[in-house]
């Protein structure tokens, strides 16, 4: 009888090393939801429209990966873009919204390439109804994982 409570036990500790090893705060894979957690609480007076997570490979600094997606905007309104990195990533998620999808006018970004520095959320006033890109990539060119938050003011 006591040899089935310690089979028992013995596989309920080693389902919760699992689980620990598979948890981004254990180095596994990034699921996201803790990145997400964090970044509801950063709405404040917005309404989340989209959540993106993503997940990139390392690459080329000269021409980084990215994730991409088409977003229509709406002249008037203002949309808050918070993007947060996992606490592993050995860089930050970039944000930026472009007027086309090769790039070529910037609108908005969460980072600074002349300062160096990472914006933890950015507010854009629209000027123009219209197709937007999202465009998703890390610092450097890194690997790296995290949740994309797209929002509109209430």
């Amino acid at each position: 009888m006591k040899s089935k409570y310690f089979i028992i036990a013995l596989f309920i500790g080693f389902g919760g090393l699992l689980s620990f090893v598979s948890s981004p705060l254990g180095g596994g894979k990034c699921t996201g939801d803790q990145e997400y957690a964090i970044g509801l609480t950063m709405l404040d007076k917005y309404k989340l429209i989209k959540d993106y997570r993503v997940s990139l490979k390392g690459g080329n600094p000269e021409k980084p990966p990215t994730d991409s997606y088409m977003i229509s905007l709406k002249a008037g309104l203002k949309y808050r873009l918070i993007p947060i990195s996992n606490p592993n990533n050995k860089t930050k998620m970039i944000m930026s919204i472009y007027l086309n999808e090769q790039k070529t006018v910037l609108l908005a970004t969460s980072f600074n390439k002349v300062t160096g520095k990472h914006y933890p959320k950015i507010d854009f006033n629209c000027r123009t109804t219209g197709t937007f890109y999202l465009f998703y990539e890390f610092d450097s060119a890194e690997k790296g994982c995290g949740v994309g938050m797209f929002s509109v003011e209430n």
